[in-house]
């Protein structure tokens, strides 16, 4: 089990806990079970299932309500508001 943080101030999800890499922003929060993010380019939302390394694997609902489990690298996620 890996440990995901994201920024407080871009909501970019990040690996390191000490700065973030995107907008160098120092206000670093964790990543926990169960958090929305949106995937970066489409208007994709899920909720966090669970963290392996940099692999992130996420609830996805599509536009019936069907449910699914995708698997997506970190730097392609950012923390919904």
């Amino acid at each position: 089990m890996g440990k995901l943080f994201y920024c407080t101030e871009c909501k970019r999800v990040i690996n390191g806990s000490e700065k973030c890499n995107y907008c160098n922003g120092e206000n670093i929060k964790d990543l926990s079970y169960g958090t929305p993010v949106n995937i970066i380019g489409t208007k994709t939302k899920g909720r966090v299932l669970k963290i392996k390394d940099n692999i992130v694997r996420l609830l996805v609902r599509d536009e019936y309500n069907n449910k699914f489990i995708k698997e997506y690298d970190a730097e392609q996620l950012r923390k919904v508001l």
